[in-house]
């Protein structure tokens, strides 16, 4: 496993479970120039994978500018992720999520989880249904 640790996340790239896993450091404020250095760490690990990537975002004190917020929804698609599972346990930081979600509407299926079980469950779901069709749309039966 790969890891990329930048001023505001430590990234990790698991290549055989195709999970990206991006924690989130304490005290994070993350700016658009962090969300920058936080993809193009992404495209160094996965290397043009296709990938679930899991935000662990259980810390206390989190902050995310408008323009970080925006430039992660609209970035991933291009850069091969499936899916993001994201990981949040404290009420502040479920309200930053809900607002990317529903304000910021990112390009891949996102949702909110509060236990890393369920969020993988979820993630390797969405990576069965993302191969399933790739089969069934190419002809492979």
């Amino acid at each position: 496993m790969s890891t990329i640790t930048t001023r505001t996340a430590e990234i990790s790239y698991n290549a055989i479970s195709r999970i990206l896993t991006i924690k989130i450091l304490e005290g994070a404020e993350m700016e658009l120039a962090d969300a920058l250095q936080n993809h193009e760490a992404t495209k160094m690990l996965t290397n043009t994978d296709h990938y679930l990537a899991l935000v662990d975002g259980r810390v206390k004190n989190l902050s995310v500018s408008r323009d970080a917020r925006s430039f992660a929804a609209q970035s991933k698609k291009e850069e091969g992720c499936i899916a993001t599972a994201l990981l949040i346990t404290s009420t502040a930081n479920k309200l930053i999520g809900n607002f990317y979600i529903n304000i910021n509407r990112p390009n891949i299926p996102t949702r909110i989880f509060s236990t890393e079980e369920k969020a993988m469950e979820w993630l390797q779901e969405s990576l069965y249904l993302t191969e399933s069709k790739r089969t069934v749309l190419s002809g492979n039966y």
